[in-house]
């Protein structure tokens, strides 16, 4: 039974009352310790708890202070709903690994339980062609309602192909950034009446803020930024990007506070939305939120803030500060001030919430298309550009290149953004990363996996005798796809 079809069976399973184990297999067949998240999870619950996922774009987990972050990010920790308060009453991620630098690449990620090569969006204008869990949750009865402030999230609307993110949801809809402060009490207009006759919700707010351009509310504009300093505009990050000498320190650092106090204009838009929701089950005679729905607060992947190459963005890079992101998960029986190390990917989230499934993976993979790689466990995280191309990732701005070494290893302990390439003094985590890369990609339930058999011993001998490379699993070694560890010489 391929991957996908052992996923959906597991979310049926669950829906229709079944239930998980709560142990991993790690390394070498060795079992993982539980995490301590609730076995049972939403679908399990003794009391029937709705979903509410607020999700926050573009948003750098080591950008908040609950993840080591020296500036107020998260607001008030003494302000009910903010970040900081959220954090400290929740169960909080410390490592969570997105699988692309783009939005729907890693929310397709995240309503599937699929990596980006399996649900088939690639990129922000792909779609998504896996059904997600909202659809199932849909066919059990559950209500969902979704405001989103990001056009890569789109609906289908006529003859124009969406995202493949809204069936499933009985409302669904998105605003641009400059309209996004209108999202909060749009949503709670679309909520209000399920809420009141306690039907079984899943509730989805993504709001934009601190995607670029960095324009902070009024409020907080200036809390760190310079009054002289440049707006941070589209047109700004890409003239540093082509040409990062003309940024000094000061002005970075003015561009990413910018970015921090973009953080709390999202942070007001959060509280104001989670708010609205605690009352309306007040008035409802329910109780608080939390006594019932599990509250997810996540992201889809960070920003760069220039520290590869003057770029700021997301969508090129593959390095830590895009693809680690915060989560924390509270409500029903989620733990308070809990905090949990071992990594774990984006798409392992809601089968984690809803299913109580024990999060499995030991390797984390993030992809940019079919061209370039990252595989990260507790330690170590390895880079992969296996064609060697000097020009990177050809996303906006596309006339300027953003240069993955064809194979880089970085041990984050000691080296957190990942800048030192330390691959040739560790030769065996890098080839064994590799491995791991090679085979994950390799085991993808994807069609040009469906049509990549090892070759017979006939057919080996004679592409050998032509010239060409086989590797060790019987496959034609593509130069442009992961290489097995023994392709690699330091």
């Amino acid at each position: 039974m391929n991957r996908k079809l052992v996923l959906m069976f597991g979310w049926m399973t669950a829906l229709l009352g079944g239930c998980s184990g709560n142990d991993s297999v790690g390394p070498q067949g060795t079992t993982l310790a539980p995490l301590g998240i609730p076995e049972e999870g939403v679908l399990g619950a003794a009391k029937p708890l709705d979903l509410v996922v607020v999700s926050i774009d573009t948003l750098r987990a080591d950008r908040l202070p609950f993840y080591g972050a020296e500036r107020a990010t998260g607001g008030d920790p003494g302000q009910k709903w903010s970040l900081s308060w959220v954090a400290a009453n929740s169960t909080l991620f410390e490592q969570v690994w997105a699988p692309a630098g783009m939005t729907l690449p890693s929310f397709g990620s995240f309503w599937t339980g699929l990596s980006a090569l399996e649900h088939g969006a690639l990129r922000n204008f792909h779609q998504v062609q896996a059904p997600t869990m909202v659809v199932e949750l849909e066919k059990s009865g559950w209500q969902a309602h979704a405001s989103v402030a990001n056009y890569s999230l789109r609906p289908e609307e006529g003859e124009q192909p969406g995202s493949g993110l809204d069936p499933g949801f009985k409302s669904y809809q998105v605003f641009r950034k400059e309209l996004e402060p209108r999202g909060p009490a749009e949503l709670l207009k679309m909520t209000a009446a399920d809420i009141a006759a306690s039907k079984r919700s899943l509730i989805w707010a993504h709001y934009m803020a601190p995607h670029q351009p960095y324009q902070p509310h009024p409020n907080h504009l200036g809390t760190w930024s310079k009054a002289d300093g440049p707006a941070g505009t589209r047109e700004i990050l890409d003239v540093i990007h082509a040409d990062p000498s003309v940024a000094d320190a000061a002005t970075l650092d003015h561009l990413r506070s910018l970015y921090d106090e973009e953080i709390l204009t999202a942070n007001d838009y959060m509280m104001e939305f989670l708010s609205g929701l605690e009352v309306q089950y007040q008035q409802a005679g329910r109780g608080s939120l939390l006594e019932n729905a599990v509250v997810v607060v996540m992201s889809d992947h960070g920003e760069e803030l220039a520290f590869h190459e003057g770029y700021f963005m997301h969508a090129k890079s593959l390095y830590a500060g895009v693809t680690q992101v915060p989560l924390m998960v509270l409500g029903g029986t989620w733990g308070k001030g809990t905090r949990i190390a071992r990594g774990i990917s984006l798409q392992e989230i809601l089968p984690m919430v809803l299913h109580g499934v024990q999060p499995q993976a030991t390797v984390h993979f993030s992809t940019w298309a079919e061209g370039y790689f990252a595989a990260r466990d507790e330690r170590w995280t390895l880079i992969h550009n296996p064609s060697g191309s000097a020009q990177g990732p050809k996303e906006p701005p596309k006339a300027v290149d953003f240069v993955y070494p064809s194979v880089a290893l970085f041990d984050r302990l000691a080296d957190p953004l990942e800048k030192n390439n330390v691959a040739s003094a560790h030769p065996e985590e890098t080839r064994r990363l590799l491995d791991a890369l090679h085979d994950w990609y390799y085991g993808l339930d994807t069609e040009s996996n469906r049509n990549s058999k090892p070759l017979t011993p006939d057919e080996i001998a004679n592409l050998e005798a032509l010239g060409y490379a086989v590797g060790d699993d019987g496959r034609p070694i593509d130069l442009n796809l992961p290489w097995p560890g023994s392709q690699w010489s330091p």
